[in-house]
């Protein structure tokens, strides 16, 4: 039977990598009752401690811990008191969607960004033919690292980041295709790791460098 570390890894895994918990407990209910899993009144609790407790950025985090089984595995994206986050690149899978139900012979070059969208909260939507297009035009690899990872057919370890953050936009928006870059969860995650900003591609890179001279 999958545990909880389990059920919470597929689910952000379904969710795209990253989520608040919001989208996260009703994902892993449906995954638990699945599995006919326990499942329980103020299971949210038990959710958010197997989280947290598996992520070196909560203070819950004891990597020496001989009972946690997969150490560190999630990250907070925005803050931990805002309840949003995400799988390391190691176990994250991206799911490239068929292209006959996406993507035609016409290329895809713009498409509309920032709508509102009302579930248990307010989250603003991003246009997925848009991502997957700039993913092909990159070849599925990171612009930054140059790392590519095909872990079967058509699945491939590869975020598509927004030059022009999506989370700071006020209104609706036509994102086009260029203000969009492919990069690794690893380098993905390094871009956000300033908060008011995130570092651009070129910063990426002497980060890179910089790492390499110093282990030389």
């Amino acid at each position: 039977m999958s545990t909880w570390l389990d059920d919470i890894i597929e689910a952000y895994n379904n969710l795209g990598g990253e989520a608040h918990y919001s989208e996260l407990y009703p994902e892993v209910e449906k995954i638990r009752l699945k599995n006919n899993a326990s499942w329980y009144d103020k299971v949210e609790n038990t959710i958010q401690r197997c989280v947290q407790t598996h992520s070196s950025d909560s203070a819950g985090f004891d990597p020496k811990n001989k009972n946690v089984l997969y150490k560190d595995v999630f990250y907070s994206v925005n803050g931990l008191s805002l309840g949003t986050w995400g799988l390391l690149p190691q176990y994250r899978i991206k799911k490239i969607e068929d292209e006959n139900d996406n993507i035609t012979e016409q290329s895809y070059t713009e498409g509309l960004e920032g709508i509102v969208k009302e579930r248990t909260y307010l989250t603003k939507t991003r246009d997925i033919k848009l991502v997957e297009e700039r993913k092909r035009i990159d070849d599925f690899t990171c612009q930054a690292c140059d790392f590519c990872l095909e872990i079967k057919e058509n699945h491939y370890v590869i975020d598509v980041h927004h030059l022009n953050p999506i989370g700071l936009l006020d209104d609706v928006s036509i994102t086009k295709v260029d203000e969009l870059i492919c990069l690794c969860p690893n380098c993905h995650r390094i871009a956000h790791s300033r908060r008011e900003k995130p570092l651009a591609i070129f910063e990426i890179k002497n980060l890179i460098e910089k790492n390499k001279n110093e282990q030389n």
